[in-house]
């Protein structure tokens, strides 16, 4: 099995946004060296031989000065503001900030000092969801004991953020942008980490051995790979596998 990440179309993105003429002329470029990869190919294993597979691990959002041109609400969040606020609040409320640290749309609390303060961890993370809420470009928050004893349907917006959540390693109030809005590290260009269609529609292909021709507008998951060519190859799937093979794939 080879696995090869072609980056440079990740790099040019951040930087110039989905719509520039630098991003189509690094996927023209791509084309060519996806051509050099499957003569290659060809050649050392035979043409219809192998089986492919082609995606992205993530799509973009618009660059927010575009969008504003175009009257279409965008901007940038600044989470080191949110952190500061929340710290003032909190500090106001229990006599201390209570915060450690905010990273990637996530509060992380001081468990240790609550605990030794007596505190009660569910509803400081309720109150800091409430507060967060209030502020400009925030959607949605979540306190994490929401996240953790709630089940949420299959492609739903909180779905996808339990899916993503670890009970040991994730934050404590858990917050996402408006449509269209970012971090404000981002002063130019793009970025991605939105659960919205912009950020997590991209394509899958399969061509090759086996693979007959067809196309599906079914969901599927970056997950589903894995168990699709394991079903192809005839071997166990992973043990950490929770995906299912994409079935008109396999049809044959």
């Amino acid at each position: 099995m080879l696995c090869v990440s072609f980056s440079s179309t990740d790099y040019v993105g951040h930087s110039y946004g989905p719509r520039s003429i630098e991003i189509e002329d690094v996927y023209l470029r791509l084309d060519l060296d996806l051509q050099e990869l499957f003569k290659a190919l060809d050649a050392q294993v035979g043409a219809g031989q192998y089986v492919l597979f082609l995606t992205a691990d993530h799509g973009a959002a618009e660059v927010p000065a575009y969008l504003k041109e175009q009257k279409i609400p965008a901007g940038l969040v600044d989470e080191n503001e949110v952190e500061k606020q929340l710290k003032s609040y909190l500090f106001k409320e229990y006599g201390d900030s209570l915060v450690l640290n905010s990273s990637n749309q996530q509060i992380f609390l001081n468990r240790k000092l609550i605990t030794e303060k007596k505190l009660d961890l569910a509803s400081i993370q309720k109150n800091a969801a409430a507060f967060i809420l209030e502020m400009d470009g925030i959607a949605e928050t979540y306190a994490a004991e929401e996240i953790k004893v709630n089940s949420y349907t299959n492609n739903s917006f909180k779905a996808l953020l339990q899916n993503g959540y670890n009970f040991k390693r994730s934050g404590d109030v858990l917050f996402r942008f408006n449509v269209a809005y970012f971090d404000a590290y981002m002063q130019k260009g793009t970025t991605h980490g939105a659960e919205f269609s912009y950020d997590t529609h991209v394509p899958l292909l399969f061509m090759g051995w086996g693979i007959k021709p067809g196309s599906t507008v079914e969901s599927i998951n970056i997950t589903d790979i894995a168990p699709t060519i394991c079903s192809l190859l005839n071997i166990p799937f992973p043990n950490g596998c929770t995906g299912k093979p994409i079935k008109g794939v396999l049809d044959k």
